[in-house]
């Protein structure tokens, strides 16, 4: 059996630096504003398809090379199934692993950065953000946080141990998780929601 090394501790420092990076240059010197993610939503998602499929394509060719560890969903007689549900069940680039690094990066920042440009977005429309927008993006960072404080938890989920690393990871990874679980985000710059101060009650109730 291969053992695999994993290297861990780098997340919240990737988080604390793309946050700051991100709220410098866009609310601070405004020389980015991460409005036009708002604007620029379809192009993206349109993108992180296209690269989705360019990631899916490499990791199937990549899982025929020597002593490689197939999963034991993806290893089947059907192409487009393995080609879906993935072959590899941990690839790497050397000792960079490619899953374990989509299922915590991209998808979870790239969430919190789609989130910051809907909010900055609000505040372009309305000249304050409202306070529904912003419990929305306070709660979804501290999910982020927590799955990135607690990354060694990872180690033992289902997408880690046993699936294979296919399209069917790839897109929940880049697609999914950023482009839809700040929906609720974009919801509310395009329906703000104000004078709700019943349902804040509630939340701290």
């Amino acid at each position: 059996m291969q053992i695999l090394t994993q290297h861990f501790g780098a997340a919240q420092t990737n988080l604390g630096v793309t946050l700051l990076a991100a709220t410098t240059f866009s609310f601070y010197t405004k020389t980015l504003p991460l409005s036009w993610i708002y604007d620029q939503f379809l192009p993206l998602l349109t993108a992180a398809c296209l690269l989705t499929v360019l990631l899916t394509v490499y990791l199937y060719l990549s899982s025929f090379g020597q002593s490689k560890v197939l999963s034991s969903g993806g290893n089947t007689e059907s192409n487009i199934y393995n080609f879906f549900i993935g072959r590899e069940l941990n690839p790497r680039i050397g000792s960079f692993d490619l899953k374990h690094f989509c299922e915590l990066y991209p998808g979870l920042i790239g969430w919190l950065i789609i989130d910051l440009g809907m909010l900055q977005k609000q505040y372009e429309q309305l000249h304050y953000v409202s306070m529904s927008m912003l419990l929305v993006c306070v709660f979804q960072f501290i999910y982020v946080l927590d799955a990135l404080w607690f990354e060694k938890a990872i180690l033992s989920t289902m997408d880690i141990v046993h699936d294979g690393f296919g399209f069917m990871l790839a897109f929940g990874d880049l697609v999914w998780v950023p482009f839809t679980y700040s929906l609720q985000a974009r919801y509310l710059v395009d329906h703000p929601q104000v004078n709700v101060h019943h349902t804040y009650a509630s939340v701290q109730a």
